[in-house]
């Protein structure tokens, strides 16, 4: 992987992040998420890819989906300040008992896309998150009595190429989800020394060698409020 500086520099103009704290939301299934989001925002930027909406204590990033898309985005709010990444998204269930509408922290991401490698190099393309963004998560779900699953997950650039053979390998690691973005974004916080971490909704299930999507069910949605909201409108 090569550190030196890169030869195009991303240019993005806008208030400083509040307290230099993220929230990274790639996509969101749940239609009425980014209507409240926008009522609740003092600020909005457009970043190309994605637009910037800023709330009282945190900023929100709606990037788009797949790791090029979210790093994109970030490295352009990095301009503004940027020192912690809070992903909150979805991702796809590769274990039995992680069923849609649960919520699972992950405690690790495998690099399966193109992205990661360009920032930091790891060990069996293995990142993991900041030790104290993820005692956060940990710590406002307990306080809010939210039950949560904890496990690693892949994150790919291919998701209709989601084969028997490519879940059986997983299952084998013990990687209990998926996703397109967690390593990307944990590899460009490694490489900026930034703190990231993540919480996901799982919203489809792949472990019974068929595809189960629930994406668009009201246990997602209930989901999103019981889990998201907090981390995003606490006051």
């Amino acid at each position: 992987m090569d550190k030196s500086a890169s030869i195009t520099r991303p240019e993005l103009s806008g208030p400083a992040l509040p307290g230099g704290r993220l929230v990274l939301m790639p996509f969101s299934p749940v239609s009425d998420f980014l209507p409240r989001v926008n009522r609740n925002a003092w600020q909005k930027i457009r970043v190309q890819p994605g637009k910037l909406l800023y709330l009282n204590k945190t900023a929100v990033l709606l990037a788009g989906p797949g790791a090029p898309l979210s790093v994109m985005a970030l490295e352009k709010v990095r301009n503004l300040g940027l020192k912690e990444i809070l992903v909150l998204s979805y991702c796809g269930s590769l274990i039995e008992n992680l069923r849609t509408g649960m919520a699972l922290v992950a405690t690790g991401a495998l690099s399966q896309e193109g992205t990661s490698y360009h920032y930091a190099c790891s060990r069996h393309g293995l990142y993991t998150p900041d030790k104290e963004m993820l005692y956060m998560i940990k710590n406002t779900l307990q306080r809010l009595h939210l039950p949560f699953a904890s496990g690693f997950i892949v994150s790919t650039d291919a998701p209709y190429r989601e084969t028997a053979s490519w879940l059986k390998k997983l299952q084998r690691k013990k990687i209990v989800a998926v996703d397109m973005e967690m390593s990307a974004v944990l590899a460009f916080a490694r490489f900026y020394r930034l703190k990231a971490a993540g919480l996901f909704i799982v919203t489809d299930e792949l472990s019974a060698k068929k595809w189960e999507d629930g994406s668009r069910s009201q246990a997602v949605k209930s989901a999103t409020e019981k889990y998201f909201y907090p981390l995003i409108f606490s006051e």
